[in-house]
Formats: C-alpha cells, sequence, structure tokens
C-alpha cells in the first residue's frame, strides 16, 4: 500500500512542476516529499525525475507511471463517489461551463438524466461561450478540452477523456495534389481554433507516434468546432476536427483526410474547479458520473 501512496504523490509532483509547487499544494514538507520520491525510485529501481538546478521533469518511465497514477487518483474519486451517494443526498446548485459544441455531443444527455437522478440538485448547465473562460467565480465546474497540457493554476484538473481528432479538408484543395506529406501542406490555408490560442504551428503524428510539425496560414479562425466545420466544408482551408463530428462528412465525401496515415493529437477533457473550496457532494457526483459516462460513449471509441 505504501508504494500506491509514493505513486499518488509522484503523480502530484509532476503535476505540480517541482517538490516546491507540490508542498504547497499538498502541505506535505518538501524534504518529506523528496524522500518519498527517492524511497519509490529505490523500490522500483528505476529514475522516475530529472532533478537538477536547471532541469526538473519526469523520465519516460516516470510520466507512464503518473498516467497510471492520475488513474488511481480517478478510482479513488469514483469509490467516495459510491460511498458517499449511498449514504448522502446530493443537493443544492451545481453550475457547470462547458463549450457549447462538447456540451451538445457528450455532456447535455449525462446533465440530463443526473438532474433527474437527484432532483435536489439545481443543475445550470451553461453553454453560451464557445470556449472555456478561465474565470470560475460563477462555476462549481468547468469541462475544458486541451490539446496541450493545461497551464498550471490554483484550479484542481481531473482528466475526464480523450478525444480522437482527425486533420480534414475539401475535396476541392487536394484535386491536383498527389502524394501528400505533412511537408507539403506548409503555408497550406488552414482553420485556426480558439483551444491552441489560434496556433498556426500544426503537429501530425504517423500510426507509430512519430510527430511532424509544419506552419499553415491561418485563413480564418473561430471558437466553436460547428463553425470550424462549417469553414471546412466551405474550403477555407485544412481543419482539425474532433473525428465524431466530421466522420458523415468524411463518409459522404464533403470532406477527406489529405494524410490518411497522420492525425492531430487527441484532445483531453478536463473538469476544472477550484482548489479555494471543496467541491460538494453533488459536484463530485457528477465528475464521477461524467467519467464513466465519456469511457463507455460509443462515440470516442
Amino acid at each position: 500500500m505504501a508504494i500506491v501512496d509514493d505513486l499518488l504523490l509522484l503523480t502530484e509532483i509532476v503535476k505540480a512542476g517541482s517538490l516546491t509547487a507540490a508542498s504547497r499544494k499538498t502541505g506535505i514538507a518538501k524534504s518529506t516529499l523528496s524522500r518519498r520520491l527517492d524511497d519509490l525510485e529505490k523500490a522500483l529501481g528505476v529514475r522516475l525525475i530529472h532533478r537538477s538546478p536547471q532541469r526538473f521533469s519526469p523520465t519516460e518511465i516516470g510520466r507512464e507511471l503518473c498516467e497510471h497514477g492520475a488513474k488511481i487518483q480517478d478510482e479513488l474519486g469514483n469509490v467516495w463517489a459510491l460511498v458517499e451517494g449511498r449514504t448522502r443526498t446530493p443537493a443544492g446548485t451545481l453550475q457547470i461551463a462547458c463549450p457549447a459544441v462538447l456540451s451538445e455531443m457528450l455532456v447535455a444527455d449525462f446533465a440530463i438524466s443526473f438532474a433527474k437522478q437527484y432532483p435536489g440538485v439545481r443543475l445550470i448547465l451553461d453553454t453560451s461561450s464557445g470556449s472555456f473562460q478561465a474565470k470560475m467565480d460563477h462555476y462549481d465546474i468547468a469541462i475544458q478540452p486541451a490539446r496541450e497540457t493545461l497551464a498550471d493554476s490554483e484550479l484542481v484538473r481531473r482528466k475526464l477523456a480523450e478525444t480522437p481528432y482527425a486533420l480534414v479538408g475539401a475535396p476541392s484543395l487536394f484535386d491536383a495534389n498527389h502524394g501528400l506529406t505533412p511537408g507539403s501542406l506548409k503555408d497550406c490555408a488552414g482553420i485556426g481554433w480558439a483551444a491552441d490560442n489560434y496556433s498556426s504551428r500544426w503537429k501530425l503524428f504517423d500510426s507509430s507516434g512519430r510527430p511532424e510539425e509544419f506552419d499553415v496560414r491561418l485563413t480564418f479562425s473561430a471558437n466553436n468546432l460547428n463553425v470550424v466545420r462549417r469553414a471546412a466544408l466551405g474550403g477555407l482551408g485544412l481543419a482539425r476536427l474532433p473525428r465524431v463530428l466530421c466522420e458523415a462528412d468524411v463518409k459522404e465525401g464533403r470532406l477527406l483526410h489529405p494524410l490518411p496515415d497522420w492525425s492531430p493529437a487527441s484532445v483531453t477533457i478536463y473538469a476544472l474547479y477550484s482548489s479555494r473550496r471543496s467541491l460538494n457532494l453533488a459536484g463530485t457526483l457528477f465528475i464521477a458520473g461524467l467519467t464513466r459516462h465519456l469511457k463507455e460513449s460509443p462515440l470516442l471509441a
């Protein structure tokens, strides 16, 4: 059991980015965290974190163990939610912010079933914004998609699921092209998305996980994926879209995969809530239930 506890601490250390930050977050002395990390490395016989004045980063095996640690944290949350759900009844107001497209595709049905299951909870699902805003003053939970690791903040982050993405474009963009590679798409027209700050530097991965980056020429950008999809259908440029959102368009020939053996990174869906106040029982049950709902969703298979 001690090694499990140390694995959970490793996960907190890596997420915090340093022993000092992890100490502030967990309330455990920095010296104790360092000793527990040393003990775990000795027990496993591997180096988990590169530590020097110039560098603090997980090793490859350290990153893999952190992924397992995060899963253990999620399951522990599910266990507590299950126990509390049998012994207490959630009540009160639960305010949730979620981008409109994500809500329509994956969250709204669960939110409706949750409200039916717990009639004592007044659930407010705010989908008015096309993308997540960092201000949490009016929300208990924010559902946020992110292509890259989220920046450190005072918000607690719970990973809910990963959404596979595809690179697509209108057939008219590629009628005269054959044998395309990521390099040949350099300076091609592209459609930007708010979740990665409208970046024009895109990264693709082949089937073996090998990455390749290239720059596109952004001709249009939006903070709503339905708008990005419509822009792609209109021939404005390449787009990176959730497979579930563009699957029918590809099947019916309205969009195509210019590089079928390459794809953008999956987008991770997080639940965020303030570390300055405890999440109530309704919020705990909502996150645990939504995590299970997304894991079972055929749309994310």
